[in-house]
């Protein structure tokens, strides 16, 4: 948009200056996890704003060659003019993308201001913050529970033990194959006696300060300690021990069998490949997405290709919020290449998924507890495919004291008796989801060691399929939970029995969308047979949990369709019988995406150097969160993203048309338009416009534009007040 003076014409582009509202990193790890009523579920506890120094930048693939290219070179001008603020190259990613750096620290939601005012140049395909990520593990701080009693999470279900994962008669079949590759990407490793199956890994955290080592990103992927001072991670955060959490992970993967050392791993034949990625704190997205990519076999800037590609790809991290794209796109390559990637839910308690584990492709796995109840900390939602062992009390559970009572029993593996630096080598008893999912790695690795060519389809049909339905007093059952918690638990006996009697296999088209209300919905699932036994039966059900009934076309077939409501997310699970019996199934979710509607705002009208403040509002009839956008703004206005506008010495006299929007996480309202009128009355220095509460956040794209429209030159001639401002070199930037 330009802004012309009469006899006197100046024209620019304005620079937005906003902030954007950003999801709250997870908390480090806490010991004990929030208690709940049975069946409920809590939303994660409110967070202050993280600092971000760090954008994950992908030009677009036509039009931003040229920022490619200048970056391809070392140059940041180019974006740094968009982003209007100062950026640093800090090194080249895989997947297209480049790691950007401020020259300070900014609150998560400037950073995502800077990083809409890139989406919306046109020139980036995608900007996003680096997020810390971090472990999902829940550690006791007794060092006295070394010692292990027994591996409950192994055993056959009995008794009071309905969560073990059933291995010893899947032991009688396979106990792993060498030519199977596990990849733990976590905090390293400790050289430990019990864990001697270990490929030449890669360090992948780039910071000195996070890796803890003293360099960068190395060919070390041993684990140095991540222990931490009183507010080292963020502002009032609490001091805590090296968990030695990469070690744990892995011996729960594949601990040596019958050596007479501390406990036994699931698949004690298979290799693992050490891939660091957490250190003090946690770990940032860019070095996580980097290393899915290597642990798989693709090759990574400045970064040795590797040499021994996993199949399987086991993350016990994670953070709150979206699957980011960054995660996206490294998750998607890595599937593509047949590798699986197992993630952690997350322990948050609540009905939302972690990212990673809600990407597009990952394996989610939750939690359960020894008698079979979803673990309280674990979070359920709708991507999770199975639960496993993470141990600590169930949700439902009375008199459990996590780690200290029978029915609060933890996960036992192994550990290292260092509090800060390497010590000995030990066992160690940890609860958490990053417990949970290398129970499913491990059970996946058992399953390639009988069959290397099962694609991730067939392994989640298997696992879906040979689950054990939880425990009817438990959370997993309660209707509110419906299709939240996955087909059921764990059990890899009769999931290596299932490879012994192949059925169909489902294949979603699409396991999650977003769509608009009275959109036609497709539910798209193709099925196939490994033993040439026809598909006899197919069957669509919605899920009891769904907030209305809908009538859905063809549920008889592969493929079916309804007509979206107005509110809700809604689960549908598609069932295959072919001629032999055997059943397969697999589950679709769709959520229902209202855009945010924005509120008018009465025309302002004040003298040249007033100061105006005024509250923005928009509503949601999803309840999501908000963020307020402008593309531009007069010099010396911002927006916020809690959508309040202020500009300080109104300047100059004109009139102004400031477009403006309110964005959910999935599109943005129709724009709305808060217009200014600027006299040559000179103004008083005050509050114009009340400011009310801050209610949803959202973006905002304003451009500036003249009061006559078409050629646009503002009304009236320059005031002596213009040209003084004129002279003292006052003016609007352009980009």
């Amino acid at each position: 948009m330009h802004l012309y003076f009469a006899q006197h014409r100046l024209r620019a582009s304005i620079f937005l200056f906003c902030l954007s509202l950003s999801f709250a990193l997870t908390s480090a790890i806490a010991q004990t996890a929030p208690l709940r009523k049975a069946g409920s579920r809590l939303p994660p506890t409110p967070k202050f704003e993280p600092l971000i120094d760090r954008l994950i930048v992908t030009p677009h693939p036509i039009r931003g060659s040229k920022i490619d290219t200048q970056l391809t070179q070392g140059k940041t001008a180019r974006l740094a003019t968009l982003a209007n603020v100062p950026l640093t190259l800090d090194r080249k990613l895989s997947g297209r993308a480049h790691l950007l750096r401020l020259n300070a620290p900014v609150t998560s939601s400037e950073a995502r201001a800077i990083a809409a005012r890139l989406r919306h140049s046109g020139e980036v395909m995608n900007a996003e913050l680096d997020l810390m990520m971090q472990a999902d593990s829940v550690l006791p701080n007794d060092p006295g529970y070394s010692a292990s009693p027994g591996q409950w999470h192994y055993m056959a279900p009995t008794g009071n033990n309905l969560g073990g994962a059933d291995l010893p008669g899947s032991w009688d079949l396979t106990l792993g194959s060498e030519t199977i590759n596990v990849a733990v990407l976590d905090t390293g490793y400790r050289p430990h006696a019990d864990l001697l199956s270990m490929l030449p890994g890669y360090d992948f955290i780039s910071y000195v300060s996070t890796a803890n080592d003293g360099d960068g990103r190395d060919a070390d992927a041993s684990d140095p300690g991540d222990f931490v001072a009183v507010g080292e991670c963020a502002r009032g955060s609490a001091a805590s021990h090296s968990s030695w959490h990469g070690t744990h992970v892995m011996g729960i993967v594949a601990a040596l069998m019958n050596n007479g050392l501390y406990g036994t791993g699931i698949a004690p034949h298979v290799r693992i490949l050490p891939v660091r990625v957490l250190g003090k704190c946690g770990g940032y997205t860019s070095d996580i997405a980097d290393a899915l990519r290597w642990a798989a076999g693709i090759d990574v800037p400045n970064v040795p290709r590797n040499a021994y590609p996993a199949r399987i790809i086991n993350l016990s991290l994670g953070s709150s919020g979206t699957c980011s794209d960054a995660f996206q796109r490294a998750i998607d390559d890595v599937n593509a290449l047949g590798a699986i990637v197992v993630i952690s839910s997350g322990n948050g308690a609540s009905s939302a998924v972690n990212q990673p584990a809600n990407c597009r492709g990952a394996l989610a796995i939750t939690a359960h507890a020894v008698d079979g109840d979803n673990a309280e900390y674990a979070n359920i939602g709708p991507e999770v495919i199975v639960s496993a062992p993470g141990g600590g009390c169930g949700t439902v559970a009375t008199n459990c004291f996590s780690i200290y009572s029978s029915n609060g029993a933890a996960v036992y593996s192994l550990g290292n008796a260092g509090t800060t630096t390497q010590g000995l080598d030990t066992g160690a008893w940890k609860i958490g989801t990053s417990m949970a999912a290398p129970h499913v790695a491990g059970t996946i690795a058992l399953m390639l060691s009988l069959n290397a060519s099962l694609d991730r389809a067939e392994i989640i049909s298997m696992l879906r399929a040979s689950a054990r339905p939880p425990p009817p007093s438990g959370a997993c059952a309660l209707v509110a939970n419906a299709g939240l918690c996955g087909a059921g638990l764990l059990d890899a006996l009769s999931t290596l029995n299932a490879l012994r009697a192949r059925g169909p296999v489902i294949q979603m088209e699409t396991d999650s969308q977003v769509v608009a209300p009275a959109a036609n919905v497709l539910l798209r699932g193709s099925v196939r047979t490994a033993d040439g036994h026809p598909i006899v039966s197919y069957r669509w059900r919605a899920a009891a949990s769904n907030p209305a009934s809908v009538s859905l076309l063809n549920a008889d077939q592969p493929v079916a369709s309804f007509i979206a409501p107005a509110l809700g997310r809604y689960v549908f699970t598609l069932e295959a019988i072919d001629s032999a019996g055997a059943v397969a199934t697999a589950s679709a979710s769709v959520r229902i995406n209202n855009l945010p509607v924005t509120e008018p705002v009465a025309e302002q009208q004040l003298g040249w150097g007033s100061r105006l403040q005024l509250q923005l509002r928009a509503t949601d009839v999803d309840g999501d969160a908000l963020v307020f956008h402008a593309s531009a703004l007069p010099d010396g206005a911002s927006l916020s993203a809690t959508g309040l506008f202020t500009w300080s010495g109104t300047a100059p006299v004109g009139s102004y048309r400031i477009p403006w929007y309110a964005s959910d996480a999935y599109g943005e309202s129709a724009q709305a338009e808060l217009m200014v009128t600027v006299s040559e009355a000179i103004g008083n220095t005050e509050d114009i416009g009340g400011v009310g509460n801050v209610g949803n956040v959202g973006t905002i794209n304003a451009p500036i534009a003249s009061s006559g429209g078409g050629g646009g030159s503002l009304d009236g001639d320059l005031t002596l007040w213009s040209l003084a401002l004129l002279a003292l070199g006052r003016r609007i930037r352009r980009h």
